[in-house]
């Protein structure tokens, strides 16, 4: 009797550890989410520039996986050039990103004098390893200086 006892108290804990392991290997996927600082639109004169902040912020929660390898491109219309770089597209490297936290750029954007006034849109991809593409386009206007 006090080996069935013990029989039985063993195979719940082993049933137990088992559905937990399988429940910790089926994390929700992460998601990822793009904040901008300032919030679009972007307004700047032509021949200035503007102040750009990015950050990718992985989902919420406990049981959420860590996003990674979160990497993402930054592509400015003609005439318009990421200040470090000197180039219209740049390439961000936002790394693992755990549950609930966040990875940051700031940017510097300048306007060439050959932009005229008008709306324009860059746009703005994130991907990770494990997280699907998600792209946000970003509107700048652009006013008389």
């Amino acid at each position: 009797m006090r080996r069935r006892s013990i029989a039985l108290v063993a195979t719940i804990v082993i049933l137990v550890v088992v559905a937990l392991g399988v429940a910790f290997l089926r994390l929700p996927p992460p998601a990822l989410a793009i904040e901008l600082d300032p919030l679009p639109p972007m307004n700047t004169m032509k021949g200035g520039s503007f102040s750009l902040g990015i950050s990718v912020r992985n989902s919420p929660g406990f049981f959420v996986a860590e996003a990674e390898h979160v990497q993402g491109e930054l592509e400015l219309p003609e005439g318009f050039i990421e200040e470090s770089l000197q180039t219209r597209t740049r390439q961000l490297i936002f790394g693992d990103i755990s549950s609930g936290d966040a990875s940051h750029y700031d940017l510097i954007i300048t306007v060439l004098d050959t932009v005229e006034v008008g709306e324009y849109h860059a746009q703005l991809a994130v991907w990770g390893e494990n997280v699907p593409r998600t792209v946000s386009n970003i509107k700048i206007v652009v006013t008389a200086s």
